[in-house]
């Protein structure tokens, strides 16, 4: 007995169409596609061809679809420990990093992760280390200020808006 999605509406195939288009995820796409062909008629085997999935993966997806609907296309979030850190804790972190830390009182001039992480432990009370901290920053494109070195401070005015004019 072979296995197919049940006769999709106009509705359902143009949603999975528009999740398709819209997805970034390629696994999410390859589902799409597993259940759009088997609407048109195509078996599990001929399916994991084209999608180079073996079969009892097709048969699953098609299963899933039918139980759970496009929410079922989706990846699941992994089992375990949910995570250390909120929305409100990262909208703190990015609020942190655009000010000196001289700002906010304390004794350095440049933050570190190691820093921005200890700061964060005293204002939310949520402990990361350091390198967790500094997946957080790469994940959400973030980065650390480097000292930006000049010497204007040791120029003479003068001498500088007169080279200007002369060049």
């Amino acid at each position: 007995m072979t296995i197919r999605v049940h006769l999709l509406t106009r509705e359902e195939r143009a949603a999975l169409h528009d999740l398709h288009r819209t997805t970034k995820e390629s696994v999410v796409r390859s589902r799409c596609d597993m259940i759009l062909w088997s609407d048109e008629g195509l078996s599990p085997p001929q399916i994991a061809s084209r999608v180079r999935f073996c079969r009892e993966t097709v048969v699953r997806q098609i299963k899933r679809y039918e139980k759970e609907g496009l929410v079922g296309l989706s990846n699941k979030r992994p089992p375990g420990r949910p995570p250390r850190v909120s929305s409100v804790y990262l909208e703190q972190v990015e609020k942190s990093i655009d000010q000196q830390p001289r700002d906010l009182g304390l004794s350095f001039s440049n933050w570190t992760t190691k820093n921005l992480a200890a700061y964060m432990a005293q204002q939310t009370g949520i402990v990361i280390r350091a390198r967790q901290m500094e997946n957080y920053l790469k994940a959400h494109e973030w980065r650390l200020r480097r000292p930006v070195r000049t010497i204007k401070h040791h120029q003479d005015p003068v001498q500088v808006e007169a080279k200007k004019k002369s060049n």
